[in-house]
């Protein structure tokens, strides 16, 4: 913006304004699109989440899940957003501004523990997650003194049977198991009516 002749100009880089607008679209259509397979409305309630909750989210990312399970929970719950990225959680940080989101608390944690408050949790959720931590077992050890008595830890993982491509990367169902037994969990169900997931439902032994 400049001064000529007393008028204020406002000059507009239009390639930009292009470039911006067709990123927004752009990331407003893959929203949409995840939610077709990913149907977190149909999770949210298979696993329980509720008003009033308190539930600790590792490796949010960029929020798609953490906004989400903020709403769910309302003002009386809360959502503790982990990551070991700072952009990760400054993104989570913007967002949840734009939405009016005070119940969600960003936590920069460490590779084996997300440092989640004490004794706090109802439940913990990991999307796309867990296939990802270094030492699963050592991670899962270090969540426990978060969880309050009977808290329920929900993992939501690609199925290598399911989407074939993904072998080799995702983690089948039979290792998932050993890993969180390994942990101290023991397996309450599994859901597997999503598309290329299972939702693995545990409590601490």
């Amino acid at each position: 913006m400049r001064i000529r002749n007393g008028k204020f100009i406002l000059k507009v880089n239009i390639k930009v304004v292009l470039i911006l607008g067709l990123a927004l679209t752009v990331s407003t259509l893959w929203a949409d699109y995840r939610d077709t397979w990913q149907q977190p409305e149909k999770v949210m309630k298979a696993i329980g989440v509720k008003p009033g909750m308190v539930i600790g989210e590792p490796g949010a990312g960029s929020g798609y899940f953490t906004l989400k399970l903020a709403h769910k929970v309302g003002p009386t719950g809360k959502i503790y957003a982990n990551d070991i990225v700072d952009s990760c959680l400054d993104t989570i940080k913007e967002k949840s501004q734009k939405e009016g989101l005070k119940n969600i608390v960003t936590i920069k944690g460490k590779i084996e523990d997300p440092l989640f408050p004490k004794g706090e949790l109802d439940m913990v959720f990991m999307s796309y997650v867990f296939h990802h931590l270094e030492k699963p077992v050592v991670f899962l050890k270090n969540l426990k003194p978060s969880l309050k008595p009977n808290a329920l830890v929900v993992i939501l993982e690609r199925d290598p049977v399911k989407v074939p491509s993904a072998a080799g990367h995702f983690f089948h169902r039979e290792k998932v198991l050993r890993l969180v037994k390994a942990g101290g969990y023991k397996l309450i169900r599994t859901e597997t009516f999503l598309p290329r997931y299972n939702i693995y439902i545990f409590q601490a032994e």
